[in-house]
């Protein structure tokens, strides 16, 4: 019998070969905007945000906040350590505000801005703060 998933933990199937297929990402639509407001906060004191994504802990440096091309706001940020599905651990990545769970402001300063960072990032079609 599956067990059921945990608040914040993608749902998977098994697929007609061996890999996973992730169904669906749960949504935390009711923090999605305190995950926003988080994330901008992070910015300003120029500090890294603890978050979970895909049920997995991360540590990011923020570099863009706004609303993406598809029209949901999410952040641009630099993960610099913590677990991700998809290696390497340190790399840019795009999070959904409405994907992250257990959001809360790191006393770690951030590095922001990295050298690979560039100002207003194409994903985005409304920036609201950036480095």
């Amino acid at each position: 019998m599956a067990r059921k998933p945990v608040r914040g933990e993608p749902v998977w199937r098994k697929s007609d070969s061996t890999r996973r297929i992730q169904l669906e990402k749960p949504k935390n639509h009711y923090q999605a905007a305190n995950n926003r407001t988080l994330a901008l906060s992070a910015l300003r004191a120029n500090v890294c945000l603890m978050l979970t994504y895909d049920g997995l802990p991360r540590l990011v440096e923020i570099h863009t906040v706004g609303t993406t091309t598809a029209g949901r706001p999410a952040m641009s940020a630099f993960q610099v350590d913590g677990q991700t599905n998809t290696l390497p651990i340190q790399d840019w990545r795009l999070f959904c505000f409405d994907e992250c769970f257990n959001v809360a402001l790191s006393k770690l300063p951030s590095r922001a801005p990295r050298l690979e960072y560039k100002k207003g990032a194409k994903q985005f079609s409304i920036i609201d703060a950036e480095v």
